[in-house]
């Protein structure tokens, strides 16, 4: 009986740079049901290019944990309608992408929602519930 070696590789994790957006589907779902599946399924999630996705290794709907120093989440990837620039994602600005934003305001009071630097990896773990993001 062999080892499982894969269970004990950590899955490779690549530069991305975040850009969060305002979508008017999402709000309309927050303000339906905040708890509800349909806010889950519009706010967590990270969107990149198909050329990005590939060279990760990342297939739409796969899960993927974002971390940097000022959090870590689990979301699902989508691929953009088109081919973005190389190591850019997006994010609707939510719970899940708050969560990656430095509380750290520089010079002109205002949180960087539009430069967010992270590291991703997929993972087989569940999306970060909304509840462990708000602390409840």
């Amino acid at each position: 009986m062999g080892i499982d070696v894969g269970k004990f590789l950590k899955a490779p994790e690549y530069d991305i740079r975040i850009t969060t957006y305002r979508d008017i589907f999402q709000v309309e779902a927050l303000e339906q049901d905040r708890f509800g599946e349909e806010y889950k399924k519009l706010s967590a999630a990270v969107m990149m290019g198909k050329s990005d996705m590939e060279k990760m290794g990342f297939k739409a709907g796969d899960r993927v944990r974002l971390t940097n120093n000022n959090g870590s989440i689990v979301v699902e990837v989508r691929a953009t309608r088109r081919d973005e620039p190389g190591g850019i994602a997006f994010m609707v600005n939510s719970p899940w992408s708050n969560l990656l934003v430095s509380s750290d305001a520089g010079d002109n009071g205002i949180p960087e929602f539009k430069n967010i630097i992270a590291r991703i990896s997929l993972t087989k773990e569940e999306i970060t519930p909304l509840e462990k993001l708000m602390g409840l």
